[in-house]
Order: structure tokens, then sequence, then C-alpha cells
């Protein structure tokens, strides 16, 4: 392992100077020019001497190429996947709702109640115009099929062709979906009716394909007066209701607790009565009849339990005088000995 001569003191030794010291720039230039000729010239004349070899760069193209080659093959062979294992009827199953919602998207974009997302587009086909366009083709037809035909019938029809456009622009009154009434043309007229027919039958065929159930149809809203209360239909149903109604209430079975339907153990105030009724109501006054006993019992003990409160309370009340008594005796006693104590000590003081 090499030491550090710096860890013991010892002077690291001093660098050499370089003796090719630059006196200024221009001496710097001139001596870098000399040494890149000398180098150039060095350079072309060993490589007039030696033999060429291939180059570099040809050989880095070939590898280059001969990969890109391999890359192209492995591309275009073709890689089958196994397709995940589904069942035939869960795909069946999926492909069937999906074609089902397309078809109500389709219905309600022939509408016109289908409104596209935020970040969706507008649907590309405009049914309204489609619609527009596909009516006033068919009126077109109508009127070359009816020109046609005027033209075989002769020039009396064309006062007929003239009287038929006039009714079709008269006004005529008509009421709408919100029961007002309103004034327009007969083609409009029609026109609005083919619009409600439309969206009658586009909404029963959305309700159809819908996955929710359909709602029931015989609801009552609001307050309604059921007539066949009153007016019942059936008049022997009617009958067999009312002596129904009328026939006197039927009582209950009796059913008691089993004790031998359950395996437990039984708490010791548990009695087993019989499943006889008459056995069983003679035990239910055996039970009646002792509790009656012992009540009897109870209440003859606590009446003696009172009095004998009673003559505690008196006794204790007659020792309570007797100690009373006793102590102011006992006091007077006390006073009247000092007392006479005091006048004895009196005379004595006069007599002397």
């Amino acid at each position: 392992m090499p030491q550090n001569p710096n860890l013991y003191g010892q002077p690291a030794p001093k660098r050499r100077k370089n003796n090719a010291a630059l006196t200024s720039t221009l001496d710097f230039t001139a001596q870098l020019t000399s040494l890149l000729n000398v180098s150039a010239t060095s350079t072309t004349s060993a490589a007039s001497r030696s033999r060429p070899g291939p180059s570099k760069i040809t050989n880095d193209a070939a590898v280059f190429k001969s990969r890109a080659s391999r890359e192209a093959r492995r591309d275009n062979k073709l890689s089958l996947k196994d397709a995940p294992g589904q069942d035939e009827a869960q795909t069946l199953a999926s492909t069937r709702r999906k074609m089902e919602e397309k078809a109500r998207l389709y219905a309600a974009m022939k509408r016109g109640d289908y409104v596209s997302k935020e970040n969706e587009a507008a649907p590309l086909v405009d049914f309204d115009r489609k619609w527009a366009e596909a009516e006033e083709q068919r009126e077109q037809d109508d009127e070359s099929s009816s020109g046609s035909d005027d033209d075989y019938d002769g020039g009396g029809d064309k006062g007929k062709s003239s009287e038929n456009n006039t009714d079709g622009n008269e006004l005529v009154e008509y009421e709408d979906e919100f029961g007002r009434l309103r004034r327009g043309t007969k083609a409009e007229i029609d026109r609005l009716e083919r619009q409600r027919r439309r969206g009658v039958l586009g909404a029963e065929a959305l309700e159809g394909m819908a996955a929710r159930p359909k709602a029931p149809t015989q609801i009552i809203y609001g307050d309604t007066i059921q007539t066949l209360a009153f007016v019942p239909e059936d008049a022997e149903n009617m009958d067999a209701l009312a002596r129904k109604r009328d026939r006197s209430p039927t009582p209950p079975e009796a059913k008691h607790y089993d004790a031998d339907s359950e395996i437990r153990t039984k708490g010791a105030g548990f009695y087993k009565f019989s499943r006889d009724e008459e056995t069983r109501m003679a035990e239910m006054e055996n039970l009646e009849k002792e509790r009656q006993q012992t009540e009897e019992k109870r209440r003859a003990l606590d009446d003696k339990k009172q009095a004998r409160r009673q003559q505690i309370e008196e006794r204790r009340k007659e020792l309570e005088g007797r100690r009373a008594k006793k102590m102011a005796d006992n006091f007077l006693d006390t006073l009247a000995a000092d007392y006479g104590g005091r006048e004895s000590d009196g005379k004595d003081e006069t007599e002397a």
C-alpha cells in the first residue's frame, strides 16, 4: 500500500516546470501551426505506404442493412393470438345489448330527441332535412303522376286540380295537443298530424326496446270515486262476503306451551301444566289457592312485625323519658349542693 509522504511532515516533491514556455500569443500560434503541418505530412506519408483496407463506414452500413432486413422479415410474419375463452352465449348477449342500444339511439335521432354530449360531435345525418327532402320528393312524384293523369283526361280536369290547390291553402281552425284553437292550412294540419303519429310510433318503439319494465296502466291517480264499491257487478259474491261478515266469530283453538317439546334447563319457579284442559284448570285453581294462603301468611307476618316495631318505639320513648328525668334530678341535686355550700361559707365569715 503506498504511503502518503505528507502524513509524516515530509514536503511534497516540487513539480517540474515546462521548459517550453511561450513568451507571447504569437509564438504559441506559430508553434501550433508547425505541429499541425508536421502531423498532416506524417499521416499522408503513412497512408501512401500502407495497404488500403476495408472502409469502416461500409461495414457499418452492411450491419445496419442486415439488421433492417431481419426486422422486416420478422414484421412480415403473421402473428396469431389466441382469443380469450368466452362463452358464445355471453358474446351473443353482449352483441344483442349493443345492437339494442344502437337501435334506441337511432330511433331517438329520427324523432329529433337525441342531444349530443359535451365532448361528443353532432350526428352526421340530419334526419329533419332527410325527412323534408323525402316529403318534397314524394309531393313531386304525386304532382308528376297527377299531371300525367291530367294529360290523359284532357283539359276538363285542370279546373279540378286548381280547386284542390285552393282547398289545400284554405285556412281552417284546429285544436292542438294543448287544447288551444289554432288557424292553419289543411296541408299544415296534415303535416302536424303526421309528426304526431311519427312521435307516437317512435315512443312505442323505444318503450318496446327499453330494458326497464313497462309501467302499469290500471293505476288510479288523484281523487277518484270507485263506483264498483257501491254498485257491485256480481251479486252472488257480495252475498257470500256479507255472510262471512255477519257470522259469529269463531274462537281460536286453545294452544298452550308444551314443556316436553324443548330440551333445556328449567328455572326454579317452573311449573309443568298438563295438556288436558280440565286437569290444567284444576292445577291453576290449586296454584291460586296456594297463592292466597301465601299472601295471608305474609300479611300476618307483616302485621306482627309492625306491632313489634311499635312496641320497640314505645319502649325507646319511655327509656328516653326516664333518662331525661334522671338527668334533671342530678342537675337539681348538684345545684342545691352548690347553693348550700355558699350559704355556710357566708355565715362563717360573718361570725368571724
